[in-house]
């Protein structure tokens, strides 16, 4: 109830200082848009574009497929995160229209559970750049984002993807706009048996075995209506999403019975618009997240259930010569029970951000800081700084840097699971950074944009699991880290004569150090830290003629250790995928397309996870109806 009460001021005073102001009688939205861009040229951001996005499943294949991050799998349709630079899966932070959505229970997002049909936009912040979305992104942010166009009329997706190892996936998007009003549903069902054959290495004569009880059935649906004002737009979108799979057992487990049930619901309200010379978006969401966790060997049957009320004010007032003054508050209520706490648990998670940008031209500076309330903990320097300079008149070379101080706090799970959790741990604190450049060069026919990126990060506190004299796992902040690396990126597209070429390349070398050994007998200090590769790179390349479409992706994971001393480790793996496409054109308004892709084209086994299979190699074929 505090919670609402706190909503409900938030909105008033909103109202007070901007909604009962006379409204512009015209707005330009793409400027808007352009107002709306929350992240300086000084920190790195990459963007992924609409086809990388349709063409994937989810938003693991996403980001492993055609991002710089780690995605760290435990099989088909398993548990999948996600590490910015070497950090934890808990560092990164997710957000969904501005949101953020991860647990308060683990502070972790499983990727697996995220269709791309639910959003047409994907932003990665990294480093320090996280600071500016929100506490905890140590590693990096990532941005979810749905946008509606007005007045287009009546407009529908469908769309039936059939594949190997019974998979089945039916999704729909249908829509209405006119001048005034939006209107968007998004529906989605997906059915797979994941029963792919594999390799046992872990027993004798390494036999050739069928995956059972990995069988997978998720479904939701989304849903957004907006309303277009004369100085902006006011809108609502409902989330709900529900997964049922059975848990694999490992290679070296002979059966098990473990079930796990994720169901969530997420609903966002928002205004935003200009008026003069300030930009304002307001936002409030309430999201509920359930997961049931079963398995009748163990005789476990653990209901969680958490919840998050959030509340955001976010503005930009541009000022004379070229300063534009930032001030976002957020306030969040966190409240989570599950029966492996003594008690129901709640705390405020409470930021203020206050930043200021000044472009000289060719120079542009940024600095911003977070002032951050959790519960008891107060954080009132968290800064962040960053230059780009452009070297030539056009700005095509540009050099830029940045610093930041950010910090993560405890979760739920660190500070009250029963037994084991530590009421008494610090917060985790990053300082970050970057430098880097950035060269772009267009013509009529051609376009190529290149940044290379160095970074290095020290993260104090890092907060561990590990057994105590009793027996019970502990957390405690033990763990110093360093994380350092270079990450490159390049992007292409060139017309020739009919042919459209495009390329897209991430490479990421990454050194994640622990720093400091928790005991005598730890010989963990100076080596890598488990289940971050080296190096790793992915690439895609395609051509476009006569609406058919041939890509091709390729994907490389470096050796990873296993082990803390990085006596055992797991090779390196390399995957090839294959997409063969065509647009027919029906009639004016619309069209259909089908494609063929092959996943792991050279059908390599390989793990994610130690003792972990991957499926090899498989097929899909996607049949899409489009109406405008």
């Amino acid at each position: 109830m505090k919670a609402l009460k706190l909503m409900v001021i938030l909105g008033l005073l909103l109202w007070q200082n901007v909604g009962a102001q006379e409204l512009l009688d015209t707005i330009n939205f793409k400027s808007v848009e352009v107002i709306a861009n929350k992240i300086p040229a000084a920190y790195k951001t990459t963007t992924l574009d609409s086809s990388s996005i349709s063409e994937s499943a989810n938003l693991s294949e996403l980001l492993q497929k055609h991002s710089s991050v780690f995605v760290k799998t435990y099989g088909s349709g398993s548990l999948a995160t996600v590490s910015f630079r070497g950090t934890g899966a808990s560092h990164t932070n997710v957000l969904w229209n501005d949101i953020t959505l991860n647990s308060p229970m683990n502070g972790q997002i499983d990727f697996s559970l995220y269709p791309t049909l639910f959003f047409n936009n994907v932003e990665l912040h990294h480093g320090a750049s996280g600071l500016i979305d929100g506490n905890g992104a140590l590693g990096g942010s990532l941005n979810l984002s749905n946008k509606l166009v007005y007045n287009k009329g009546y407009n529908a997706i469908l769309q039936q993807t059939i594949g190997s190892f019974n998979n089945y996936t039916t999704a729909a998007k249908i829509g209405f706009s006119n001048k005034k009003w939006a209107y968007q549903t998004q529906i989605y069902y997906n059915n797979s048996k994941n029963n792919f054959e594999y390799t046992n290495i872990a027993l004798q004569d390494n036999p050739t075995l069928i995956q059972n009880k990995a069988d997978l059935t998720q479904y939701g649906i989304q849903e957004a209506i907006h309303r277009k004002l004369k100085s902006g737009s006011i809108g609502i979108r409902f989330w709900y999403f529900k997964s049922d799979r059975t848990l694999p057992p490992n290679m070296l487990v002979a059966a098990n019975d473990e079930h796990q049930s994720d169901e969530s619901f997420r609903i966002v309200a928002e205004w935003q618009g200009l008026k003069g010379n300030l930009y304002y978006k307001w936002v409030n969401a309430f999201i509920k997240d359930e997961l049931i966790y079963t398995n009748s060997l163990a005789n476990i049957n653990a209901v969680n259930n958490s919840y998050l009320i959030n509340s955001k004010l976010l503005t930009k007032y541009y000022l004379k010569h070229n300063f534009v003054l930032t001030n976002n508050v957020s306030i969040r209520y966190e409240n989570a029970k599950t029966e492996s706490y003594a008690n129901e648990y709640n705390r405020f998670n409470n930021t203020w951000l206050l930043g200021l940008t000044k472009n000289f031209n060719r120079l542009n500076i940024a600095v911003f800081n977070r002032f951050t309330q959790v519960e008891n903990n107060t954080e009132l320097l968290a800064p962040t700084a960053g230059v780009t300079y452009g070297l030539l008149k056009q700005k095509q070379l540009k050099i830029k840097g940045n610093v930041g101080i950010n910090y993560n706090y405890p979760t739920f799970n660190d500070l009250y699971w029963n037994p084991g959790g530590n009421a008494n741990l610090k917060p985790e604190k990053a300082k970050m950074l970057e430098l880097g450049t950035s060269y772009t060069h267009k013509t009529k026919n051609m376009n190529i944009e290149i940044e290379v990126t160095g970074f290095r990060s020290y993260v104090y506190n890092w907060i561990i699991w590990q057994p105590t004299s009793t027996g019970i796992w502990s957390p405690n902040n033990l763990k110093e880290v360093e994380n350092k690396g270079i990450e490159l990126s390049l992007q292409s597209r060139a017309t020739i004569n009919k042919l459209i070429f495009s390329a897209a390349v991430n490479y990421t070398n990454t050194f994640s150090t622990n720093m400091k050994a928790q005991s005598i007998t730890d010989n963990s200090e100076g080596k890598q830290l488990i289940y971050v590769p080296f190096h790793q790179l992915n690439y895609t390349v395609s051509g476009m003629l006569k609406n058919y479409t041939l890509s091709y992706t390729y994907y490389y994971t470096g050796q990873r250790f296993i082990s803390t001393d990085n006596n055992w480790y797991m090779p390196a793996n390399f995957i090839s995928d294959v997409v063969l496409s065509k647009k027919f054109k029906t009639s004016h308004k619309s069209n259909i397309s089908g494609s063929f892709k092959v996943n792991n084209l050279l059908n390599q086994e390989y793990q994610s996870i130690a003792w972990r299979p991957m499926p090899g190699r498989n097929y899909l074929f996607t049949l899409t109806l489009q109406f405008n």
